[in-house]
Order: structure tokens, then C-alpha cells, then sequence
């Protein structure tokens, strides 16, 4: 049961978060990936990962977008990038 627990708490950014608010990209330390992105203000996304087309997408604040990405790059906005295992 305690397996369960560590890996539902896991897949939900159990692990911590960055916040990002530069236009660099930013890929998470291994051996994590971000799980989950919730944005703070509007911002303009690129996440590399389990959606396809997540390009240059804008998404409105308080959206949160659940998925596995490897590196998410901003163009504005803020966001916090939430790691999972």
C-alpha cells in the first residue's frame, strides 16, 4: 500500500516545483520530469512531452495542464512547473 501512495503522491508533483518566468528553457533533473504546469498569469507555452502541438500555445491563468513533459519554454507569462517521478 505505501508503494501506492509514494507513486499516486509522485505523479502529482509530489516532488516539488520551479517556478518559470524567463523565456529560457528549463528541463527538469533527472531522474524526474515535470508532471504538471499551472500557470500563474497568461502565459505562452512550448512543452516538450505526452501532448502533441503544445507549441507556442497561450493558456490562461489559473489553467492547469496535466501531462509528462521533458523541457517547457516560456514566451510570457509565469508559470510553476511541477515534478513527478
Amino acid at each position: 500500500m505505501k508503494t501506492d501512495k509514494v507513486t499516486t503522491i509522485a505523479s502529482m508533483g509530489g516532488y516539488g516545483g520551479e517556478f518559470i518566468s524567463d523565456t529560457n528553457e528549463h528541463t527538469p533533473d533527472s531522474p524526474y520530469d515535470y508532471v504538471a504546469i499551472q500557470v500563474l498569469s497568461d502565459a505562452e507555452i512550448t512543452a516538450v512531452g505526452n501532448i502533441d502541438n503544445l507549441t507556442s500555445v497561450t493558456v490562461s491563468e489559473g489553467t492547469i495542464i496535466y501531462g509528462i513533459f521533458t523541457s517547457i519554454t516560456l514566451g510570457s507569462g509565469s508559470v510553476i512547473a511541477y515534478l513527478g517521478g
